[in-house]
């Protein structure tokens, strides 16, 4: 296997245990797979840097005000370097979350991932994290995931 094709295939396992992470609500995971700082947001938005330990942090609380997550990753486009690398992945995810009454509340967030990686002491982590969304549908929590 070429270098490359390892090296996307590294970031493909690395996008998808965030993505795990984020649905187990398991933040020294969610920490593992960024770089020391991080930059998020919704392009021309409010795009802010900010360590690891904040960034995993504040994640995993706002996802904790729902009841679960689940994150589908897609269409996977990965551009590598010698220390950067970039992707546009799809995403979808399903949010719940129950009401004080007891009914469950259900939202569906489309979109598309920017991300961009650098390798640290051999291994790829996200240092940007973008999210441009397509769409939200349905009733229920719109966090962002």
């Amino acid at each position: 296997m070429s270098q490359t094709a390892q090296d996307e295939l590294e970031i493909l396992r690395l996008v998808a245990r965030l993505a795990q992470a984020s649905d187990d609500r398991d933040e020294a995971t969610y920490k593992a797979c960024l770089a020391t700082r991080i930059s998020s947001g919704t392009p021309g938005l409010d795009e802010v840097t900010v360590s690891a330990d904040v960034y995993s942090s504040a994640s995993i609380a706002r996802l904790s005000l729902t009841d679960w997550t689940h994150h589908k990753l897609m269409n996977a486009i990965i551009n590598v370097g010698e220390i950067r690398a970039s992707a546009s992945i799809d995403c979808v995810v399903e949010v719940a979350r129950s009401t004080q009454g007891g009914q469950i509340l259900r939202t569906t967030i489309g979109g598309r991932y920017q991300l961009e990686f650098v390798r640290t002491d051999g291994k790829w982590l996200i240092n940007r994290r973008l999210m441009h969304r397509r769409y939200i549908d349905g009733h229920g929590p719109a966090v962002d995931a």
